[in-house]
Formats: structure tokens, sequence, C-alpha cells
């Protein structure tokens, strides 16, 4: 038998579909970002062989990337695999169509794992200088580490879901105004109510394609006059028509803010990821008692988490932040801020020569 002579060279070249949708933090096929479809390729070289042979390629978070059962089946939630497309190859398909390339967009889901994945191509080729022929096998194999281009940003926004510049509306009208009665004009009461403010921040997710879930951050309000919030809720009908509104689990009937989460299962989806996808979030504030006599500041802090486990959240992305960190880190939690202002109403003061008001309750 001839002996045999083998040499196999591998070169990978990565070409992105779209271009990276943060200048600041580039993803490549290395180091991709969500939702970007990257073309990885290769060359084969050597004596007897053509590079017509078969190409497996697969991806795998095991370290023994033999070991089959771990390979990660094409249906999954990390990437997508475009096999549509004319010179792309199969996915581990040994009876489908194999070429030298493949092309596939990573998820947020994969940006999330905290596990490297490792993509293979497993290549044979019959030796033709072989006599008798013989197939001969190489294997090579490429660390893909997902990075995190997922950027939000908040705006105080109007009933429509367009921005607000100036975020303001007038305090609520008055809905009840009860007299306790007394002989004695000293002794007597008056208790006020003051209707509903619905106030609305237009937050904007880019950077990946795919889901998120949307988590707010709410200020306190004057709970001592029973004010709290009827209702805080998200859209992803921008034009808040839509009656699907989706709420902040634990928030409605509050009024020490705190931060609070859509359910696990309630998403939002990014649909462009360079414009951006939008979503409406509606705070409805019941006044009470709370007569609204300055201007009251409702900043809310936004932030988002990306699939799996909901520990992934957004980078700084450009801007001016606190301490100046890398755009490309992780943000503080809720670091994404807007405020928009509840307007006091008029004080009124007896004229100078009047008694005064009857007691306000409470």
């Amino acid at each position: 038998m001839k002996k045999q002579h083998f040499f196999l060279v591998l070169l990978l070249a990565l070409f992105a579909g779209i271009s990276s949708v943060n200048a600041q933090c580039v993803g490549n096929g290395f180091t991709p970002a969500a939702g970007v479809p990257y073309t990885y390729d290769v060359t084969v070289a050597g004596l007897g062989y053509t590079g017509a042979g078969d190409y497996d390629w697969y991806v795998t978070q095991n370290v023994n990337i033999l070991d089959v059962p771990s390979i990660i089946p094409e249906t999954n939630i990390f990437f997508t695999v475009d096999e549509a497309t004319p010179g792309y190859s199969d996915y581990h398909d040994a009876a489908g169509a194999t070429s030298n390339q493949i092309n596939l967009t990573w998820t947020p889901a994969a940006v999330s794992s905290l596990t490297p994945f490792y993509l293979v191509l497993r290549y044979s080729e019959d030796n033709s200088t072989s006599s008798p022929t013989c197939a001969a096998e190489n294997i090579r194999v490429w660390q893909i580490d997902p990075i995190n281009t997922f950027l939000l940003a908040i705006v105080g926004a109007e009933t429509n879901g367009t921005a607000f510049a100036t975020a303001e509306q007038c305090a609520a009208p008055v809905t009840g105004a009860t007299i306790t009665p007394n002989a004695d004009p000293a002794l007597a009461t008056v208790e006020y109510t003051y209707g509903e403010n619905a106030i609305f921040y237009r937050v904007t997710a880019s950077g990946i394609l795919g889901e998120w879930r949307p988590s707010i951050q709410l200020p306190a309000l004057n709970g001592a006059l029973g004010q709290t919030y009827i209702a805080v809720e998200w859209n992803q009908d921008i034009t808040g028509v839509s009656p699907n509104w989706i709420p902040f689990v634990g928030a409605a009937g509050t009024n020490a803010g705190g931060t609070y989460a859509s359910a696990d299962t309630d998403l939002a989806e990014v649909l462009d990821a360079v414009a951006g996808t939008p979503i409406l979030i509606r705070v409805r504030i019941d006044n009470a008692n709370f007569e609204t006599l300055a201007d009251q500041p409702i900043l809310v802090g936004i932030d988002g988490y990306l699939p799996t486990g909901f520990t992934e959240s957004d980078i700084w992305g450009p801007g001016v932040w606190p301490g100046t960190p890398d755009p490309c880190d992780q943000a503080d939690p809720f670091a994404k801020t807007a405020t928009y202002t509840i307007l006091a109403r008029p004080t009124i003061n007896p004229g100078a020569t009047m008694p005064t008001f009857i007691q306000k309750l409470p």
C-alpha cells in the first residue's frame, strides 16, 4: 500500500451580513453580536485533496468536542443556521449539502451563556494519490464567545408613544370634596381627593435581534396621603392603542417604590438591531389626598435582561456615565433613567381680611 501523504490547511475568514450595530463594541465571528449573521469559511489544501469532500459543521459546549451527544442540535436557543442561501453548508447533516462555509446567527440566549461555544469542523475526503484510494479526516475548532451589544434608552413620552421633550403634565383634577360639619366652624373639616395621573415613557432596545425582559425602578410616592401606583405596565404596541398592557409584577398598589420586572414569560422583542424597537411604559398614579402643591418629578429607571437566566443586562453604550466606564461594559442596574414631572396645582390662600379655610384633612 502506498504511503499516505496528508496535509490539510483550514483557514478561517469571517464576514458579517450586516455591519456591527454598536461601533464601540464591534462583534466578529469569534465574539459575535446577537442577531448578526456571520459566515465561517475554510479552505482545504494538501497533496491529493481538492476541497470537494464532506464538511461536518457543528457547535458544542463540551471541551470533548468529539462527544456526539453533546453536539447542540440544529434547532436550539443559541443560534440559527442559514441553509436556504445557496453555498452555505447544512448543519451536522452527513446526508445533506455540505460546503466550506456555514452561516450562523447567534441569539441573546447565547450572549447570556456562561460557557463558551466551540464551532467544530470535521472534514473528510478521499486522497486521490493513495493506492488503493483511502479517506482521510482532519478536524479544527474555534472558540466562540458571543458579546453583549444590547442597548437601552428611555425618554418621557406622549400618550401615542412619541418622545416628549419636556415630559410634564398638570396635576390631576379634584375628584372629591366632602365637608364634615361642626357647629363650631373651627372644628369642621373637609377632605379633598385628587384624580389619576397617567404618565408615559418610551424605551428603545437595540443592539440585538430577539427577546428581552423589561424591568423598572420606581420612586417612592407620598404614601402618607394615600398616593399609590394604580398600575405600571408596558406595551409592545408603541401607540398605546392595543389593550394588551403587560404588568410589572408587584408594582400595582405600592407607594414605597422599588424595582419590578415583567414576568419571565412576558418578553419584549427587538426587530431592528440598528434603529431599535421601542416599547411604551404607562405609569398610573392615584393621588388620593396628595394635593401636589409642588412639582413632583417621577424619575424612572429601566433595565432589561436577556434570556436565558436573565442575568445579562444592557451595556453602557455611548454617552457620559459616572466613573467613565468602558462603553462595552454591562451597565449598572437601572442606570438609564428619565423623568416625567407632574406639575404643581395652584396654591390658594385666604385674602388678607379673610378667616382661615375649613381645616383640610388628612
